[in-house]
């Protein structure tokens, strides 16, 4: 299977405490009626990123997005102060998005929010990722 283009790192928060397991995840979703876990990884409470659905195949987190994007899950609930995210996860997903960044070029991180109407992952990724100073989001 071919890799095709994307052009969002789509971030997530599980809306969970911050031990949920990934299988968990799964379990919701396969409970949801899709095929698999939506996303194509999760990162646990302790930065640990675990696979979720290939790359190869459409993510199913973000209605209007999901051939067009890599959807991550980070562990906990950022509307929650005993659910945030650690900095084992934060220092993670900067890696990885700057690892996506070499593959597809212009890549953009967004939060779901960025794209839907939702809390989700209740906070700017943005401006968590790329600083105070990050640019707008190009036109989604």
């Amino acid at each position: 299977m071919m890799i095709r283009a994307f052009d969002f790192l789509v971030v997530h928060h599980s809306a969970s405490p911050t031990d949920t397991s990934v299988a968990a995840i799964r379990d919701w979703h396969l409970d949801r009626g899709f095929d698999d876990i939506g996303y194509h990884f999760i990162f646990d409470r302790f930065g640990i990123k675990h696979p979720g659905r290939p790359l190869p195949i459409a993510g199913a987190h973000t209605k209007g997005y999901n051939t067009r994007s890599i959807g991550v899950c980070l562990i906990g609930d950022n509307t929650r102060t005993d659910r945030l995210w650690s900095q084992d996860q934060v220092g993670s997903l900067q890696r990885f998005f700057h690892g996506c960044q070499l593959i597809f070029p212009g890549i953009e991180i967004v939060g779901h929010r960025d794209l839907v109407d939702t809390l989700c992952p209740g906070l700017d990724v943005r401006k968590l990722i790329l600083g105070p100073t990050a640019r707008p989001l190009k036109a989604a």
